[in-house]
């Protein structure tokens, strides 16, 4: 008999009655033979996070599966019954009866352009981590090793802004421009990879007037880059941290989100553990880089 597995799915619907959609859903998934168990979180209503404008608000779940499946079965399984549903896809993030992503497999760590796993945006989306918490709070993120609890707690107790981490030869000039004309959000001045403690200080003290900011600020640098490269900073780095809100994540933009040497980057500029969850981005795909950063001013409401 096939060892069981234990994984994490998201539900979301904002078409029809979309509470139907989500029961429905649950039944399916209940009905594959090889998903032994399954546990149910309360639904609940959330507003759209990026996409076209207009949608309806969304209906979200969780649930907690045993499974003798692998991964890519599991995709395949929840891929169909979506199709059963109704579910068809034109525009990224558009309205839909039902969608159900896989979030985490055990502590399976995969990036493929078919399947990642864990979800990468579930860390930053409440939509994802209110349901999870109901069934798992205390489970543990196979990458950054926190609970989900505590995740849900930074995303409501961190400044309301981002920092970018860019580990490409390319700028995202077009990006922030576009993003300049946004209502929701702020983006902030670039600042200079510090080369002292006297150049680190005058960043986070410009950074401190940002983190505080009502309106969503994304900030086109890190001051934690200069770890890269002067790894001896890192006490001061964490001294000047403790003086201001933590960022709601760390973008990191690369040639490669499917590269597994990519997370090489993060035990540099985070060398004593995660200090902030973080996303990995294309940044040479424009409009969905565009997409993705509107998006983040209102995850985690």
């Amino acid at each position: 008999m096939a060892e069981l597995k234990k994984s994490l799915l998201s539900l979301g619907s904002n078409l029809g009655n979309s509470r139907k959609f989500l029961s429905e859903a649950v039944a399916k998934i209940q009905q594959v033979p090889e998903i032994k168990s399954v546990r149910v979180s309360r639904f609940r209503s959330f507003q759209p996070v990026g996409g076209p404008a207009g949608q309806d608000v969304f209906q979200n779940g969780a649930i907690e599966i045993t499974t003798s499946l692998s991964a890519e079965q599991l995709l395949a399984n929840t891929q169909r019954i979506e199709a059963e549903l109704g579910r068809t896809r034109h525009t990224r993030w558009d309205a839909r009866t039902i969608d159900i992503d896989i979030l985490t497999f055990d502590d399976l760590v995969i990036s493929s352009p078919q399947l990642v796993i864990p979800h990468p945006r579930m860390t930053l989306r409440r939509f994802v981590l209110e349901p999870v918490c109901d069934l798992a709070a205390l489970a543990v993120h196979p990458e950054t090793g926190w609970r989900f609890q505590q995740h849900l707690d930074h995303l409501l107790l961190a400044g309301n802004y981002a920092l970018t981490l860019n580990i490409t030869a390319t700028s995202p000039v077009k990006t922030l421009v576009n993003l300049s004309h946004d209502e929701t959000t702020l983006v902030a001045q670039s600042l200079p990879v510090a080369g002292s403690k006297q150049e680190l200080a005058k960043n986070y003290q410009t950074l401190k007037q940002w983190s505080a900011s009502e309106q969503f600020v994304l900030c086109n640098f890190a001051p934690r880059e200069c770890l890269i490269n002067q790894p001896d900073l890192i006490s001061s780095v964490e001294q000047f941290e403790r003086s201001i809100l933590p960022p709601r994540l760390l973008v990191i933009l690369t040639d490669n989100i499917h590269n597994e040497s990519r997370h090489q980057c993060l035990t540099k500029v985070m060398p004593n553990g995660i200090t902030t969850p973080w996303l990995f981005l294309d940044a040479f795909q424009e409009k969905v880089l565009t997409q993705e950063y509107a998006a983040l001013a209102t995850c985690h409401l």
